[in-house]
């Protein structure tokens, strides 16, 4: 019996010995954390409203820039809640054609689109995470008026999201993420939005285990690059 014990410690010692890189080199992605962002975005959209008989306006988006925060808490069993608010100067070139003058114009407007949610992760490999997301999103285009038209928008519905994080090396993360959006197509002639799919897709790097910078892209109408300061908060014990 004493012999058995003795071939069988080292072959536990030999399990453990295996066993420790693999726990060593399991993702550290912090699902708590908070992102302070700047953006460059750009509409495609382009419609044209009859404000009195005779005289049409004609608005179409353009580029612009502006701000951002987001954010993620981490809860037990594997969720997390998610959130982002994102608002920006939009440039917008205004045509009136009448029967008397055609005159363009150059303006802006405020566009303001959020998402709060709730989201899961799973560990597919040490240092790949699936995600999903199921959010509640907003957008809503604030274009004013030049000679009586309305180009305004709200809307809100329900968005959804699956996508990846994966630490290819230590202190770089890469991620990306797909799914609909309740404003993903901008129809000016229709006053509405249109659900549509988008792709969010970037890349970050951590100068400090809990301090990184990250670029994504996010596709669609209403598209934009994104430059970020991440703050995290490391993995909470659950």
């Amino acid at each position: 019996m004493l012999q058995r014990h003795a071939l069988f410690r080292p072959s536990l010692i030999a399990l453990f010995a295996c066993a420790a890189p693999a726990a060593a080199s399991a993702s550290e992605l912090s699902y708590t954390y908070v992102d302070f962002r700047v953006l460059s975005a750009s509409v495609d959209a382009t419609g044209t409203q009859s404000t009195t008989p005779g005289q049409d306006v004609t608005a179409e988006a353009g580029d612009g820039d502006g701000v951002s925060v987001a954010g993620a808490l981490a809860l037990p069993g594997r969720f997390y809640l998610v959130g982002m608010f994102n608002s920006s100067i939009i440039d917008v070139r205004a045509r009136i054609e009448s029967p008397l003058a055609q005159v363009d114009i150059d303006d802006e407007f405020d566009l303001i689109t959020s998402r709060l949610g709730l989201g899961y992760q799973r560990e597919l490999a040490p240092s790949l995470d699936l995600t999903l997301e199921v959010t509640y999103d907003t957008g809503e285009p604030d274009f004013g008026s030049l000679a009586g038209e309305d180009f305004d928008i709200d809307t809100s519905g329900v968005g959804a999201r699956v996508g990846f994080r994966w630490n290819p090396r230590e202190p770089f993360e890469l991620f990306a993420a797909a799914g609909p959006v309740p404003y993903g197509k901008v129809l000016l002639d229709e006053k509405r939005f249109d659900s549509d799919v988008v792709l969010n897709a970037g890349l970050r790097w951590y100068f400090f285990p809990d301090l990184g910078v990250g670029l994504d892209y996010q596709s669609g109408d209403v598209s934009s690059v994104t430059l970020s300061m991440r703050f995290s908060f490391g993995r909470l014990p659950w």
